[in-house]
């Protein structure tokens, strides 16, 4: 994978079993908390099998990188498929998501109307180049 693939802001992120009953994720940005997720730790054991097929459908991501005047350079839905997935352990269980407005990190303005549920995957896997599947820039 070349770098730039998967563009990202730089954060911190923490996963963590608090007093060995809940899994807690944060997501650090300047020092400052902007995402926390909570659920049972260990709560209801899934199927190894059917995780790593669910982890092998297609994903989409939406690419977008600005020119340097601002405008866009790049405005692609890029495909992947994960390869050589293998599930070590994985749950799933109910789960809390709590977005903390930041101005460099706006995942808060994500439209969260509720949180269905939590999963907990340990797996090794293999992140292959992606395909665009629409270029917005071409239209």
């Amino acid at each position: 994978m070349k770098s730039g693939d998967f563009p990202k802001k730089w954060g911190q992120p923490h996963l963590r079993v608090e007093d060995t009953e809940t899994l807690t994720g944060t997501l650090i940005y300047n020092n400052i908390l902007v995402a926390m997720g909570t659920m049972p730790f260990k709560y209801n054991i899934l199927d190894k099998k059917a995780v790593a097929k669910n982890l092998g459908k297609m994903q989409v991501n939406l690419k977008l990188i600005p020119d340097a005047d601002g405008s866009p350079k790049i405005a692609q839905l890029v495909a992947y498929n994960l390869e050589d997935i293998q599930v070590k352990e994985a749950w799933s269980g109910p789960a809390r998501l709590h977005l903390i407005p930041h101005v460099n990190a706006p995942v808060a303005d994500l439209p969260v109307k509720a949180c269905m549920g939590g999963t907990h995957i340990i797996s090794d896997l293999t992140l292959p180049y992606g395909r665009v599947i629409h270029d917005y820039l071409s239209e």
